[in-house]
């Protein structure tokens, strides 16, 4: 694949800068110094990153976005192993989504990469991270349980418990909290409960204001800002995360199956996100609306993807796909609006593959590449 000038590669991020604000702008919001979507700077070194680390040929990114390590062509080849993972209060490393033997056959074919970190929570325990403000203390944390939960609300007072006879059926239980400010709920399942996080088509039922997704529940999807996802989930449903809005990062486990229909549609804040290989269909408009979304990685596992699960991702850089033979889509629009200098990278000796099949990108506009 050819390589990118700095000024190139500044010029394709400021062109998805452009996009995500007039998408935003387009649904009646505001785009401004504020928002995180300065201009970019001159020099891409000025750019910063968690990690100390700036964008160089082979990019090792954290479940946030983060570059926590970054190695030019050569630099990597002579890597004898991959980087330490980074670590984390209450996750436990995994790895990375690449080998270091297939990482380097792709980097001496196309000079550069991008690995992202994989991780478990380490008690197997479900984290949800929230930022509450001043009027809005009261929220319904609302679950599919097919057991029992004991609910640590973060504040030092008495725990509450959810009980449910079914992972598709919604349970909810309130809490208000003294003042505003950031909370860690912790969710700790007796042995042999699942969970399943659930929604309707009007939004996500994880946090709402009386227990259903309406327009007055809404307030409190933007307190959710990140989520670690325990051993106990099953499954993500349709609508999951569908308008939270502030939900930056997310950990999922390999006990999750399925990722249902506009799971995490308009999740608009989400940058980056690794679907484990238990995982074997995504449904329709699972991403839509992810503006912030700058890549994705597909693992083999996946056999299906619905409809419009990655329409209007409009930062999206990359697609990789892990499997030989190309998941079944099912729609054309499933990858409409994608800028068209996103890379498809699929498996060596699948090109032909992926391009005659059904509703992928068309080849003549998007490139694909082989790794």
């Amino acid at each position: 694949m050819p390589e990118h000038t700095i000024a190139e590669n500044l010029a394709r991020l400021q062109a998805a800068r452009t996009a995500i604000g007039a998408a935003i702008t387009a649904k009646g919001g505001t785009v401004d110094s504020g928002d995180g979507f300065e201009e970019f700077p001159a020099d891409i070194a000025a750019i910063p990153s968690g990690g100390g680390a700036t964008k160089s040929n082979v990019n090792f990114y954290d479940y946030d976005g983060t570059i926590v390590k970054s190695y030019t062509t050569q630099e990597f080849l002579a890597l004898e192993s991959m980087p330490a993972n980074p670590t984390h209060e209450g996750l436990t490393a995994q790895g990375w989504n690449w080998s270091l033997a297939d990482a380097k056959a792709y980097v001496a074919k196309y000079g550069e990469i991008n690995i992202g970190a994989v991780y478990r929570v380490t008690d197997g325990k479900t984290r949800l991270y929230i930022s509450l403000e001043e009027g809005r203390l009261s929220p319904v944390l609302g679950l599919g349980v097919n057991g029992s939960v004991d609910v640590d609300w973060g504040d030092g007072t008495s725990h509450g418990t959810l009980t449910g006879a079914s992972t598709s059926t919604l349970v909810t239980i309130s809490h208000t909290y003294a003042q505003g400010g950031d909370y860690v709920i912790t969710l700790t399942a007796v042995e042999g409960t699942t969970m399943a996080v659930l929604g309707t088509n009007t939004g996500s039922l994880l946090f709402t204001k009386n227990g259903t997704a309406d327009n007055n529940s809404k307030v409190y999807l933007t307190a959710l800002k990140k989520a670690y996802l325990g051993d106990s989930v099953t499954s993500i449903g349709g609508n999951a995360f569908n308008g939270c809005y502030g939900l930056a990062s997310i950990t999922i486990p390999d006990s999750v199956t399925s990722i249902g229909s506009s799971a995490f549609s308009n999740c608009h804040s989400l940058t980056s996100i690794t679907i484990p290989d238990s995982v074997t269909s995504i449904g329709g408009n699972a991403f839509n609306g992810c503006y912030g979304l700058a890549s994705i990685t597909i693992p083999d596992s996946v056999t299906s993807i619905g409809g419009s699960a990655f329409s209007n991702c409009y930062g999206l850089g990359f697609i990789r796909f892990g499997s030989t033979t190309p998941p079944i889509v099912g729609g054309s629009n499933t990858f409409a609006n994608v800028p068209t200098d996103c890379i498809i990278y699929v498996p060596e000796g699948t090109i032909e593959d992926y391009t005659s099949a059904t509703n992928y990108p068309n080849d003549s506009v998007y490139s694909y590449v082989e790794y």
